[in-house]
């Protein structure tokens, strides 16, 4: 059977805050960081056919397909749910890889939630967080709802779905650091026998407060791994952070009217980096009205092929 093509965006994210908060005994830091989306989109087509999974990406971001977290996480629930049924997935990049905005794990999760309707495999929202945790530790949250809290590797997310939205100047300077790596050399720089930080109580949800919130444990870390990534912050105004591992940094801005003009003038004097503006959102756009969607069209083609 082969269903029409279904068309989704995966969003970018960013952390408004980001502290290390401890180490697990195999290795993994817990986290606290307080996630939103930028609107800046990855989109993938996704067309149901039977047993194979095929994938392709432009600009490729891996050496092989299968090495695609979307590909790994369109196997890794085939073979958890042992359905049938393969897909087809074609993925454009538009966030850039490997800038701490979450796109490969915006797209793996985007694959889970569409494959778990288009498969008719009808899995709670947990038990695919349950799998996308052995993943990759940022899919968990993109497979919620919208903005959140996110806690212990990050997948223990409590929701915010009236933070603030910010209008807020990107810039990817076009270097990127191995998320492994900033945390190896940022646990390697801290004296062993200093305790680690207590996470704030609560999330301040007024825009005064949580601006105060934006510090990024792992900044000075990466500014210390890539220096040019000083060049970047010194464009960006005094509320500003990294986000994630690096080495994407936004800055937050009155309006977006003031962000779009930083945005000119930047790209105007570093016409080689990728820079955006926009409002942060606290909605992920795939909604309970498209896995409503898709059921419907499956079950359509459904019948139709058995005709």
């Amino acid at each position: 059977m082969l269903l029409q093509p279904f068309t989704f965006l995966a969003p970018a994210k960013v952390n408004l805050g980001l502290r290390i908060v401890g180490r697990r005994s195999d290795g993994y830091h817990r986290l606290w960081s307080v996630m939103t989306f930028f609107p800046l989109y990855d989109q993938l087509t996704f067309q149901c056919v039977e047993e194979e999974i095929t994938l392709t990406c432009a600009p490729m971001v891996t050496g092989t397909p299968q090495e695609n977290l979307v590909w790994r996480a369109a196997h890794s629930l085939q073979q958890a749910s042992g359905t049938a049924f393969g897909v087809r997935m074609g993925l454009q990049k538009q966030i850039p890889h490997g800038a701490g905005l979450g796109g490969g794990s915006s797209d793996a999760a985007l694959a889970l939630l569409v494959l778990n309707q288009l498969w008719q495999l009808h899995w709670p929202r947990q038990r695919l967080i349950d799998l996308a945790v052995r993943l990759g530790a940022d899919i968990p949250f993109f497979l919620g709802e919208g903005a959140a809290l996110a806690q212990g590797i990050g997948e223990q997310l409590t929701p915010l779905p009236v933070l603030p939205q910010l209008p807020m100047l990107l810039i990817y300077p076009g270097c990127s650091l191995a998320t492994a790596a900033v945390f190896r050399h940022w646990h390697a720089g801290r004296d062993q026998d200093q305790p680690y930080a207590d996470p704030p109580l609560t999330v301040a949800l007024d825009r005064e407060r949580l601006l105060t919130t934006l510090h990024n444990d792992l900044q000075e870390t990466a500014l210390a791994l890539q220096p040019m990534l000083s060049e970047v912050v010194s464009h960006l105004p005094p509320v500003h952070a990294m986000s994630g591992s690096g080495t994407a940094f936004f800055g937050i801005f009155p309006d977006v009217a003031a962000a779009a003009e930083a945005a000119e003038r930047v790209r105007a004097q570093h016409p080689d980096w990728q820079i955006f503006h926009g409002v942060t959102f606290n909605q992920h756009p795939f909604s309970s009205a498209w896995e409503s969607a898709i059921k419907g069209a499956v079950l359509n083609g459904w019948a139709v092929a058995k005709r």
